[in-house]
């Protein structure tokens, strides 16, 4: 109801629910099809600013050259504007809503502690 009345609203709400820290509660499974969706530089980035708990997560989830790589990366990457962080986390969240939407991965919070 309220995207049919303000989309831009409901835009920010959605992005408000659930953010970059929230994927620390995804299962394992999840976020393994999660990180094939997305681009690796793009991984790169958002972990920059990620708690070390989110970040080894995402580590356990690849293998070990690939975490190694990530890692490297990140290093060689230095500093970056924090901004430039944080549009990469919403574009790993706006990845990870759609392939909840799609059935694909289960997000903490929308229906993945039920048991039916």
């Amino acid at each position: 109801e309220l995207t049919k009345k303000n989309k831009d609203i409901a835009k920010e709400i959605q992005e408000n629910m659930f953010d970059f820290e929230n994927l620390a509660g995804i299962d394992d499974k999840s976020m393994q099809f999660l990180i094939r969706s997305l681009d690796n530089e793009l991984i790169v980035v958002a972990l920059k600013g990620a708690d070390d708990s989110l970040s080894d997560k995402f580590f356990a989830s690849m293998s070990q050259r690939a975490a190694a790589n990530i890692k490297d990366e990140m290093e060689a990457l230095g500093p970056m504007r924090l901004t430039d962080v944080q549009e990469a986390q919403k574009q790993v969240i706006a990845v990870a809503r759609q392939l909840a939407d799609e059935g694909q991965i289960v997000l903490s919070g929308r229906g993945g502690d039920e048991y039916l």
